[in-house]
C-alpha cells in the first residue's frame, strides 16, 4: 500500500491509554496512523526503518514541528485492516515486514507472522486474536509495544 494522506478510523475496544509524544520532525501524523519510534532517539516518526520501535496508533491528527507533541494510544485492542486477515491469522503475531514488506504508517502495510519472513529486525505490532464479526478483513490485535522480536513468532507473547 501506501503512507496515509487521510485519517481513518481505526475500531478499538474499550478505552485504550493515550500518551503523548515528541515528533522527530516535521511531519503530519493522521490518526490511525501507526507511529514509530527513531532508533536514534526515540521521537515519534510515520516511516519506520530497521531498528527503530512501535509506539502505538495516532489518535488524531497533528501537523507536527520537531518536538511538537503526538497523542497515540499505546496499548489496547484495535481491528486493524492488516494484508489478508484471516481466521488462520487468529494467535499469529502481526508485523512490519522490514525485510520484505512496504514501510509506510498504514495499517493495510502490518502483515500476520504467516505472511511475513519473521526476522529478528521485524517490528511487533501485537497479536491477533480475533476477526471483526462486522468487517472480517480487520483482525482484533492486541498492541504490544517492544523494541522488535526475534525470529519465532511466539517471544514475546509467554510462548
Amino acid at each position: 500500500m501506501a503512507a496515509l494522506t487521510a485519517d481513518v478510523h481505526i475500531p478499538h475496544l474499550g478505552t485504550p491509554t493515550k500518551l503523548s509524544v515528541k515528533a522527530i520532525g516535521a511531519d503530519t501524523f493522521f490518526a490511525g496512523a501507526l507511529v514509530f519510534a527513531d532508533s536514534a532517539n526515540g521521537k515519534a516518526q510515520v516511516v519506520p526503518a530497521t531498528g527503530d520501535a512501535f509506539l502505538g496508533i495516532c489518535a488524531k491528527q497533528v501537523v507536527a514541528a520537531t518536538d511538537d507533541l503526538v497523542e497515540i494510544y499505546i496499548d489496547g485492542t484495535h481491528a486493524i485492516a492488516f494484508a489478508g486477515a484471516a481466521e488462520a491469522d487468529v494467535g499469529n503475531v502481526v508485523v512490519i515486514d522490514i525485510g520484505g514488506g512496504t514501510l509506510t504508517d498504514n495499517e493495510a502495510d502490518v502483515v500476520s507472522a504467516a505472511d511475513a519472513t519473521v526476522a529478528a529486525a521485524d517490528i511487533l505490532i501485537g497479536k491477533c486474536v480475533g476477526l471483526n464479526a462486522d468487517e472480517p478483513a480487520r483482525g482484533w490485535v492486541q498492541l504490544h509495544v517492544t523494541s522488535g522480536i526475534a525470529t519465532s513468532a511466539a517471544i514475546g507473547w509467554g510462548g
